[in-house]
Parts: structure tokens; C-alpha cells; sequence
């Protein structure tokens, strides 16, 4: 009989944001690897572990976990023991991470018409209609509070709100002109804006802000230290295997570097802190709630659009 071999079971957090493939190239190259089993259970409807559900790292049903920097912190704040930080994480290409660190930013996006009506930097957007993806990203919404009130702003600054769920659908509403600008995560244009009408060559990016903290990729504390360890080992020597580093490329996936739990310390910190800081809007302003797109329906408009790209007199 032959030996049952490991199995991982993963879950991302991270979708629509990040494609759903590039989990799955992370599954393949530790399956390639380690010789394992893997599964991967993708949820789009949080970025982190629901909180009405019971704990997945405490009731030991997952191994490993993709999530956004404020949901890990908001897990360790919590005092959550049955989580660890794998020291490692994936570094994203972007124009501002010219160093090649860990890390992200925050695009501030317009559609291109903006540019024709004076708006050249985030002050100009004064009064326009923004769009978020929720109230706890530190991309979509917190740097953004934090940078207008070291501006001498406050929350009268908005207009009409766009809560959609997530980076994605955010971007989709600036195309779409549903929104007048959006902060998304730097990392969601890289693979996605290709598939988007006309390869998305509307949506311009106005600024950046950041840098973030490094995506976490967290562990189950359970889970024995020779298979963390191997884990964070295969990551970290991506760029040493050519043929799996121009695979994570076309993500965007530049290397995978060293990370600690001080990268979530700081400023960071900080940021996570002034939670109590809402979007509230001036009384003349009003909050639109729209029902997001579901992630089924993004991936079907995105294919749809590929598809277009693929034939010569369109479809």
C-alpha cells in the first residue's frame, strides 16, 4: 500500500482582488515541490475569516490562509492563538516599487474623462462620487482618510459613496462611470485591466499612496514546524526556478521575500488604529449602496471581453 501523502488545505480571501489562478499556481508549485495534496476553497465575501462563522484555524479546517494585512491584524488584535505569520510573501511589479520590496500601495483611479474637466491630483476630486470597496481596507479606504486629513481634510470631502464590495468591482464602477474615482489595491489592474473593455485603457491612475504592509500569507499554528518551514523555503527560492518564475510573472508576481510580524507594526499600525474613522459625508452628500457584482458575474464579463480581444470582427 502505498503512503498517504499531505495533504494542504488552503483558502484565499484574496478574490476577486487577485485572480483565482495565481492561488492555484501557488498550489501547483508547492504540490510540484513537496509532493503533496493540495485543496484551495476560495471566498470572495470577506477578506478575511467571516466573523459570524466559527473560527477555521481554531476548529482546525484549514492549513493555510491567503488574507489582506488588516484582516490578519484584526485576528492577531483579537488574540487569535492558532495562527502564525509564514515569513514569507509575494512581491507585486508596480511603477512606485522601483526597490522590489515587500509590500503594496493604493492607486487613486478616474476615468480618463476626468482629465479632460481640470482634475490632476486628489484634491481636485473634491465633491465626486467615490467608490470603496469596504469600510476596513486599508487601500480602498483607510489611507485614503488618512492622507486627505494629513491634507487638512475631513469626510466633508466626499461626495455620494459607492460601497462595491470589492477592488475589482470598484474599478468596474470608474469604467463604468457608475463611480468618479476609486482607491484600489495596486496589485488589481496588474492581471485583470488586459481582460476589461477596451483592455481597461480608460481608467488612469491619478496617484499612489503607500506603501502598504506585505500581503500575509498565514498558517495554522498546528500544523508541524518542518512543513512551515518547507513552505516558506519553496516561496523564497522562486527566483532560483526560471520556469516557475516566468509563470508567477504573468501575475505580476515578481519574488517572494522574507516577512515578520513588525511589517504590521508602525504605521501600519497606526493606520489600522483609526478604524473609528468612518466615510461619513456631508448631510447635502448621500451613500449609494448598489449591489457589487458577484464574482461569477466579474469573471463572466472579463471572459466575455477576452474573448472579444480574440476575434477578429468581434462577437
Amino acid at each position: 500500500m502505498s503512503e498517504e501523502k499531505l495533504e494542504l488545505r488552503t483558502i484565499t480571501y484574496m478574490c476577486p482582488t487577485h485572480p483565482v489562478q495565481l492561488y492555484e499556481l501557488i498550489l501547483e508549485l508547492l504540490e510540484d515541490a513537496m509532493d503533496c495534496h493540495t485543496t484551495l476553497q476560495y471566498e470572495s465575501r470577506s477578506p478575511g475569516p467571516l466573523r459570524d462563522r466559527p473560527d477555521p484555524f481554531s476548529s482546525n479546517k484549514i492549513d493555510l490562509a491567503f488574507m489582506t494585512a488588516a484582516s490578519y491584524m484584526n485576528l492577531c488584535n483579537e488574540g487569535n492563538k492558532h495562527i502564525e505569520l509564514l515569513p514569507a510573501t509575494p512581491v507585486f511589479a508596480h511603477q512606485m516599487n522601483v526597490e522590489n520590496k515587500p509590500g503594496y500601495f493604493s492607486d487613486i483611479i478616474i476615468h480618463s474623462d476626468k482629465k479632460a474637466h481640470n482634475v490632476n491630483t486628489l484634491l481636485d476630486l473634491r465633491g465626486c462620487t467615490f467608490a470603496y470597496s469596504n469600510e476596513d481596507s486599508l487601500s480602498g479606504s483607510k489611507i485614503v482618510l488618512k492622507t486627505l486629513k494629513e491634507k487638512g481634510e475631513n469626510a466633508s470631502f466626499f461626495g455620494s459613496l459607492l460601497k462595491s464590495g470589492s477592488h475589482l468591482a470598484s474599478a468596474q464602477m470608474v469604467l463604468s462611470k457608475q463611480a468618479e474615482w476609486a482607491a484600489v489595491d495596486s496589485t488589481t489592474l496588474l492581471y485583470s485591466k488586459k481582460y476589461m473593455q477596451d483592455g481597461g485603457k480608460e481608467i488612469i491612475t491619478l496617484e499612489t499612496l503607500g506603501r502598504l504592509p506585505p500581503y500575509p500569507i498565514v498558517i495554522n499554528s498546528k500544523l508541524p514546524d518542518e512543513i512551515k518551514k518547507e513552505i516558506a523555503r519553496i516561496l523564497l527560492k522562486l527566483p532560483q526556478t526560471p520556469k516557475w518564475k516566468q509563470k508567477f510573472a504573468a501575475f505580476g508576481v515578481i519574488k517572494f521575500e522574507v516577512n515578520s510580524a513588525g511589517a504590521y507594526d508602525g504605521p501600519a499600525a497606526q493606520m489600522w488604529a483609526s478604524q473609528k474613522e468612518k466615510l461619513n459625508i456631508r448631510p447635502q452628500g448621500r451613500e449609494l449602496r448598489l449591489v457589487p457584482p458577484t464574482l461569477v458575474q466579474l469573471q463572466e464579463q472579463m471572459e466575455a471581453v477576452q474573448l472579444e480581444n480574440l476575434h477578429p470582427f468581434g462577437i
